[in-house]
This record gives C-alpha cells, sequence and structure tokens, in this order.
C-alpha cells in the first residue's frame, strides 16, 4: 500500500506508505479510505520523516578512499542522520543540527571503498533546509584492492 508522488515542476518525489490513494490535486488525495489534505507538520500524528539518498558513484580516481569528515550546510533543529553507501552494505552516523547553519558529520575510519553514495534523514520528521554536503576524503597511498 505504497503511493509514489511527482511533484511535475520541482522534480521532487514523495512515498506515501500508509495510504494507498488513486487520485490527487494540488492541494487534496483520494482514495478508498476517504479525502485528505495536503499541508501540515505531521501525517495524521506520526512525524514526516525525509530521506534522501545520492546514487553509489567511482570516486575520482582507483584507489581507495577514507572519509576524514562530512560538513553539512543545514539550518534545522535537533538531531539528523547521515549514511555512507558501499557495495553491499551501509553505515548511518547520527549528528546533531546546529544553530550556526554549519554541521558536522565524523564516519567510521574503516571505510575504504572506491564506490561510495550517501543519504540523509531525518528520523524524527523536524524541517529543514540543506544548502551544501561537503565529503572530505583520504587517498590511500598504494590500496587499490
Amino acid at each position: 500500500m505504497n503511493t509514489i508522488v511527482c511533484n511535475t515542476l520541482s522534480g521532487a518525489v514523495s512515498e506515501y506508505t500508509r495510504h494507498d490513494f488513486d487520485s490527487l490535486t494540488a492541494t487534496h488525495c483520494a482514495g478508498v479510505d476517504g479525502l485528505f489534505a495536503f499541508g501540515g507538520d505531521n501525517d495524521a500524528g506520526l512525524p514526516i520523516t525525509t530521506e534522501l539518498r545520492l546514487p553509489a558513484t567511482l570516486r575520482e580516481n582507483t584507489l581507495k578512499q577514507q572519509i576524514a569528515m562530512v560538513y553539512l550546510s543545514m539550518r534545522g533543529q535537533g538531531e539528523a542522520r547521515f549514511t555512507v553507501f558501499g557495495p553491499g552494505q551501509s553505515w548511518s552516523y547520527p549528528f546533531p543540527l546546529r544553530e550556526s547553519d554549519q554541521t558536522r558529520c565524523p564516519v567510521g575510519k574503516g571505510i575504504r571503498e572506491n564506490y561510495l553514495g550517501f543519504g540523509l534523514s531525518t528520523p524524527y520528521g523536524q524541517a529543514f533546509t540543506l544548502d551544501r554536503v561537503e565529503v572530505m576524503s583520504v587517498k590511500s597511498k598504494t590500496r587499490r584492492v
């Protein structure tokens, strides 16, 4: 029972996992459960969580890479979660959102991969604005395999 909605003007995609909508307008959606209005800070009393995921891509060269730190220009309150996706596994790290709108997320030092993807989530549903994600990596001097 999932419905995926795409905003054709902005390209933003939303997935509704608790409702099976079969029609929608800019302000309302409907399904067998009734008519619902878009808007508000929650989804029928539950937080609206956000999950962004970038695809895994090959880093600049074939040397294995280690992530030194992740810096984020992000406005909001509370705690968010940064995830590193490697081939076959992922690692997640919570980090606080700061009043300065700049924050950092230390990640595990044992991640050494060529293909890395990244994700960001707000599991408690708080509002945020993300302007930049900067992943600082350190190249191995010799390790390729």
